[in-house]
């Protein structure tokens, strides 16, 4: 068994008292006070040195034999607004209305797990680790101060885990090329003229209005982007009117649009436009709409994939080595890659033996703990051959 998987084990029960504490007390985006607090004492209690970025995020710097050249670790540490139904955990959330439904809990593990076994070689590093724990991922922030932060430093390489409840736990998938959507998010706000329910011809419908819209606006990927391309466009929210005979004066939707690659993203925001205009001219509304640019695509590096490929096989074998398609989901771990190329890997978290076999952001969401050490191992290997191959 190689070195860094037994020390990686041993850290199991370490691992899991950390995650289930943060699972316990679950904060939303742009609230992680406690979360950040305990990375903190967490990363004083190893002698590594860090800074606050942010209201919350925290970087933590573990300096090797060289300042030149940086690998960088990241994960996110936020949590969902979803009331948990697993009555049977002891360490169920205590945080009314809220839930680590994505498994950020365990990613902070995780990487406070690497940052143990890295701290430990500290003396042998051919570069330096940044420990990067963003905050409010889950609302597409955190970034921004994280890339104003590092972009004065000599990264080489951007590195982060998913734990994934439908991938099997003990499978790893490092692919390359498409990983996450990216996504931008959407309003339309439709305005006419209310009337009675009898005299149509009195108003002007922005009832109708939206219904045209919305079905000709979900027909836009398939006639605007490639077949071959991952993309759609969708709407979840349509609020309107109060009585059924009643013409109301408004209407309101909002929606998503995402896309495996950033020029379809672009391509599908234009039509949307167009296609918001061309209905409120036909049917003489009012339209205003909203683009809320969200994360870019996630596109993992070919060379990054095929060094973490090489990672999983050396720490835990050929057969840990799965593949997994390209996800619609979006994750603005990809924002990163704006400073040097990268890769998520996704690792395995499931098992319905032990109750963790429903999806991400469903209120009964668990991981088998058993993947904490597995990520931990491989976030700190990769790190570690990632500085070696870099050597002069």
């Amino acid at each position: 068994m190689h070195a860094l998987v037994q020390e990686s084990l041993a850290l199991g029960e370490y691992l899991r008292d950390i995650r289930r504490a943060l699972h316990m007390q679950p904060e939303l985006s742009f609230a992680e006070r406690d979360t950040s607090r305990r990375i903190r004492l967490e990363l004083d209690g190893l002698g590594i040195p860090w800074v606050p970025v942010g209201e919350h995020g925290v970087v933590g710097t573990v300096a090797g034999c060289h300042g030149d050249r940086m690998v960088l670790l990241r994960a996110d540490m936020d949590a969902l607004p979803i009331e948990e139904e697993n009555e049977g955990l002891s360490y169920r959330s205590r945080a009314p209305g809220a839930m680590h439904a994505c498994g950020h809990d365990g990613h902070v593990a995780l990487l406070l797990g690497a940052a143990k076994l890295l701290q430990a070689r500290q003396g042998q590093l051919q570069g330096t680790v940044k420990l990067c724990f963003q905050q409010a991922e889950e609302r597409g922030g955190g970034t921004a101060e994280m890339l104003d932060h590092l972009r004065a430093f000599p990264l080489i390489s951007a590195f982060a885990i998913h734990l994934w409840s439908e991938l099997d736990a003990g499978k790893i998938c490092t692919r390359s090329g498409p990983r996450m959507a990216g996504c931008d998010n959407f309003e339309v706000l439709l305005e006419g003229q209310g009337t009675h329910g009898a005299h149509p011809h009195r108003g002007i419908d922005p009832l109708r209005a939206a219904g045209v819209l919305m079905q000709e606006a979900s027909m836009l990927p398939s006639r605007e982007v490639d077949p071959t391309h991952s993309a759609v466009l969708t709407f979840g929210k349509l609020q309107s009117g109060q009585a059924g005979n009643v013409i109301p004066h408004r209407a309101e939707l909002a929606g998503s649009i995402r896309s495996a690659l950033p020029e379809d993203g672009a391509t599908l925001r234009a039509a949307l436009e167009r296609v918001v205009q061309g209905v409120a001219a036909a049917h003489r509304v009012h339209a205003r709409l909203e683009i809320r640019r969200g994360g870019g695509a996630l596109i993992n590096d070919a060379q990054c994939s095929a060094l973490a490929t090489e990672c999983v096989d050396e720490l835990f074998g050929a057969e840990a080595v799965t593949q997994f398609p390209p996800l619609m989901v979006s994750e603005n771990f990809g924002d990163f890659f704006e400073l040097c190329p990268g890769l998520m890997a996704l690792v395995g978290a499931q098992n319905p033996a032990v109750g963790a076999c429903y999806p991400h952001h469903h209120p009964k969401f668990n991981i088998d703990e058993s993947s904490l050490p597995q990520g931990a191992a491989l976030m700190a290997q990769y790190a570690i051959r990632c500085l070696e191959q870099a050597r002069p």
